[in-house]
This record gives C-alpha cells, structure tokens and sequence, in this order.
C-alpha cells in the first residue's frame, strides 16, 4: 500500500497547472488523481481483515462490561451463546480483566496499545462445574479465543475482537445496569472472592455464609462467615468507597480456615472503589479496576 501511495504522489508531481487554456483540464486531473490516491489507501478491498484501524482512536476499554452476543465455533461458524449463560467481561483499569465464563469466574491480565490487544493465560474458577450439555464446552471456547485476541474496534454499543488472521471472535454488546436487582436494600451473597492479589478467584469455604446488605442510611452490613460487621460507604453512580469496617470480635475454629477467610473478605471490602451489577450478580471493584468481589442476590 505504500508503493502505491508513493506512486500516486509521483502522479501528482507531474500535473501541470498551466496558463488559461490548460488550467480547468488540469485541475481536473488533479482532483482525479486526489480522489484514486485516498480510495487506493484508505478503503481496502474486503477480504476478512478487519478495516485498517491507523487513523481511527480507540474507544478506551478500562471502565467498560460487556456481554457476549455472538462467537466464532470450531466448526468456524459465528454463533451465539447458550441462552441464559451469556459471558460477561468487565475491563479494570489496572490491566485486568475478569467477568463470568457462562458458569465459571474468569480473570485475565490484558494489554492494549491502539487497536491492538493481546490477553493472557485465563485464571478460572472450578468450583461449579458446568453440567448444562454444551455449557462447560462453550466456557472452554469462549477462553480460547479470548486469549487468541489481536485487536478489537468498538461501534456504539458493540465491542468486536478480531485474531491474528482478521476473522471476528467475539462479539458483545455494551452491559447495562438493570433496575430489576437495586444495589440498595437488596441481601446480597458472596459466591467468590480473589486471593493471591487478584490472581487467582477462590469461593467460600462449605458451610459458611458471608453476606452484603447496604442500606439507604448510608451503612453497610452483613455477616463476614463468622462475626457481623458494618461500616459506613459513600455511593456515587458506580463508585462505591467503604470506610472504618467494624466487626464483631468472636472466634471460630470450624469449619478450618474460616478466620483467614474472614480477614480477607473485610480487607478486600475495605478496599471497595466502585461496583457494577449485572442480571442478579454484584461485582465489587477495587481501585485498580479489579473485580475482587462477586455477590447474587438473595430471591
């Protein structure tokens, strides 16, 4: 494409703007020759690839969920997810990725530069095995291409990842807040946490129950698995800033592991920055734009 480009000047530089009787034909080449020149380089012919993204600026991803709405199968059809299991991906700010894979919690470390974005390894939680027919094998896919992205282009509310080759992967579309489930007056219950700084997602240890509840009157409270807890928050659109946690001071011995489980719930709470509900799901954020904490709501 830069020959030709190269080319087309050399085209230019010939054109003759000479006296009365030259010069209406050779503005006319002129523009003829303009107009060849930008159609030869800035719309290539369709061939799979995705449009040449050099002069387009990236929609920011950091900040953003989305919800799956079409893949490409192993067959090499574009299809969409199984009802009702659709995956959701929010994008931190800090370089993270996480979100649910249909059944399972994901997170991932992500890089953009441009257009381009490359997605490590998925980390992946196994403690509800998919047992739907299709779902644990849809899960497997929707990761593999995942981390076989090589560039993306966002248009309105559609998010599409393209691979190395230009074939389209995934397809989403923009998430939505919905006031079906309110984040206020709603009993919410913890179903995963992270642990190793944000590097691995682990569920609650059987037989105990941690829960959220956050009240209009500014205050948050709940059961940390063995003590209660409250503190006061301030709520601002998505952002979510929790202050002065204060627990109760009883000591369980079973089941094993329930203080240390206990201790890193309220650590990870204390360092809440912001929230995003999806369907019956709360997923609180921290300061870095990591999911550390995934709640449903009680029926």
């Amino acid at each position: 494409m830069g020959y030709f480009f190269f080319s087309c000047l050399l085209r230019l530089s010939v054109v003759q703007i000479g006296g009365d009787g030259h010069y209406t034909l050779a503005k006319v080449a002129f523009l003829i020759i303009v107009a060849a020149c930008l159609i030869s380089v800035g719309y290539p012919i369709a061939t799979g690839m995705p449009p040449d993204n050099a002069g387009r600026v990236a929609e920011p991803l950091a900040g953003t969920a989305w919800h799956l709405v079409a893949f490409r199968a192993d067959n090499g059809s574009v299809v969409a997810p199984l009802p009702r299991t659709e995956p959701l991906i929010i994008f931190g700010d800090s370089g993270t990725l996480s979100g649910s894979a249909g059944c399972n919690l994901y997170s991932a470390s992500y890089r953009i530069n441009g257009s381009t974005i490359t997605v490590d390894p998925v980390a992946a939680t196994g403690a509800y095995p998919a047992t739907a027919q299709g779902l644990a094998q849809q899960e497997s896919r929707y990761r593999e291409l995942l981390v076989a992205a090589a560039s993306y282009r966002v248009e309105g509310d559609r998010l599409m990842i393209f691979g190395p080759s230009g074939k389209e992967l995934l397809v989403f579309l923009r998430a939505e807040q919905p006031e079906s489930v309110p984040l206020l007056a709603t009993t919410w219950q913890l179903t995963h946490y992270t642990t190793g700084g944000g590097s691995a997602v682990a569920s609650p240890i059987p037989g105990t129950s941690i829960t959220l509840t956050i009240d209009r009157d500014g205050t948050l409270s709940g059961s940390a698995g063995c003590n209660a807890y409250s503190a006061p928050y301030q709520l601002n659109e998505t952002g979510l800033a929790v202050e002065r946690v204060i627990a109760t001071k009883t000591s369980c011995t079973e089941p094993a592991g329930i203080m240390k489980q206990e201790s890193a719930y309220l650590d990870l709470l204390r360092s809440a920055a912001g929230y995003r509900i999806v369907g019956d799901t709360l997923a609180v954020i921290d300061g870095n734009g990591r999911a550390i904490l995934f709640f449903a709501a009680e029926p």
